[in-house]
């Protein structure tokens, strides 16, 4: 991290600018990145597996609104373009995991941008049954725990 995250920890208390900055400050972009994409992933999994009554309510809301594909387009978009520019990553382990999502959240948000017709029409054929969507969120908990795992046991 630069001199501004060093000058915003010294000005902080204590309380608030000890060890998870100090620890932020000695990662490589790439470790934030991955460490960021691991706890969403682990959050929204949990959201999605344990509430998917309420990601159906929400997905059935925004499946004809026509902004559905622009702000969606611009989050995945954005999200991608971080991850690719500070975690383009082409290595031999499960590194590459946080590079193809990136990629694939690039291709999501151009597609979303566009191509927006082709977008909500993939939107309104997935099947939102309560199983289903449980079954998305643990997936995205398998996979942001793979992370996390790969980050703990590979620590610097």
């Amino acid at each position: 991290m630069g001199t501004a995250a060093s000058e915003l920890a010294q000005s902080l208390p204590m309380g608030l600018a000890g060890a998870p900055l100090a620890a932020v400050e000695s990662m490589s972009r790439a470790e934030v990145v991955e460490w960021l994409l691991a706890a969403a992933l682990l959050v929204i999994g949990a959201s999605l597996a344990l509430r998917p009554r309420v990601w159906i309510r929400a997905f059935a809301a925004v499946a004809s609104h026509p902004l559905t594909p622009l702000l969606g387009g611009l989050y995945a978009l954005l999200v991608g373009l971080v991850i690719v520019v500070l975690h383009n990553l082409w290595v031999a382990d499960l590194r590459v995991l946080v590079t193809i999502l990136g990629w694939l959240a690039v291709a999501s948000g151009v597609t979303m941008l566009l191509a927006p017709e082709v977008y909500m029409m993939v939107l309104r054929r997935i099947p939102l049954t309560t199983r289903l969507v449980a079954i998305r969120g643990v997936v995205r908990m398998v996979l942001g725990g793979a992370i996390l795992s790969y980050l703990l046991t590979h620590a610097g």
